[in-house]
């Protein structure tokens, strides 16, 4: 196993496992859960004891309340309460479908961590595994739609790094029209058949027109499709550089 303590010295930033969301754990657990996860990964790169780590928690502002029953004028509206309030409850029955009790403390919030195991407790120090990492779908009890939502959300993990790629070369060649093959594409992204096909379904919306019957035309003949690229700012470059296209 591959945590993050063994990989953390090669790694200036925070090490935050990408099966964290790959995985489903993003989708299913509550936004406290979340931003405690976050933490977890945060602490456990930059402190040597458990004791170091509880305390770092405890300065956490975003962990400052979790878990304990919400306040009405920690809110800015009644209608923000509600909202809060029907998640919460949503979230609660999500975990109790699936025999688990929504946590009222950091320390519960922690245990439930470790039985699901992300975290690992080591005696003296806390860790985050990062590969294996634990699937959400095989510990809590799913119904179809939720199996669905996950299975979509791992697959996009597998396709949006390929497909992110594809943009950037696209956008590097600094045109709008492009004509290639299957064989060449598959060539620049170093992927399968499988994995282009979802490439160019998400590919797709970002065209101007999209290209009749795309998985069905052979490898190696030639396509010519044009990227409308103010889309593509929007969804996608605008995430990673905001500053130069905004």
């Amino acid at each position: 196993m591959q945590t993050i303590r063994d990989i953390r010295q090669s790694n200036e930033g925070v090490v935050i496992p990408s099966s964290y969301t790959a995985n489903g754990w993003s989708s299913v657990l509550s936004h406290e859960m979340n931003v405690l996860f976050q933490a977890l990964c945060y602490v456990t790169t930059k402190y040597e004891t458990k004791a170091e780590m509880e305390a770092a928690l405890k300065e956490f502002k975003a962990l400052e309340g979790t878990f304990t029953a919400p306040v009405k004028k920690q809110f800015k509206s009644e209608e923000d309460y509600n909202g809060y309030v029907n998640l919460l409850k949503r979230f609660k029955a999500f975990l109790s479908r699936s025999n688990y009790e929504y946590p009222t403390s950091l320390e519960e919030a922690v245990a439930l961590f470790e039985k699901w195991g992300l975290v690992i407790d080591k005696g003296d120090v806390w860790d985050v595994p990062v590969y294996p990492f634990p699937d959400a779908a095989d510990l809590f009890q799913l119904n179809e739609a939720e199996t669905l939502a996950l299975a979509h959300v791992k697959l996009e993990a597998l396709v949006h790094p390929i497909f992110s790629r594809l943009i950037m070369m696209l956008h590097e060649k600094d045109e709008n029209s492009f004509t290639l093959s299957k064989t060449e594409l598959k060539s620049m992204l170093n992927t399968n058949d499988e994995m282009l096909a979802e490439v160019l379904i998400k590919l797709t919306p970002y065209m101007e027109e999209a290209v009749e019957g795309i998985l069905e035309i052979p490898e190696d003949e030639s396509m010519t499709f044009t990227v409308v690229w103010e889309r593509v700012y929007e969804d996608f470059l605008g995430e990673q550089f905001s500053k130069n296209v905004q």
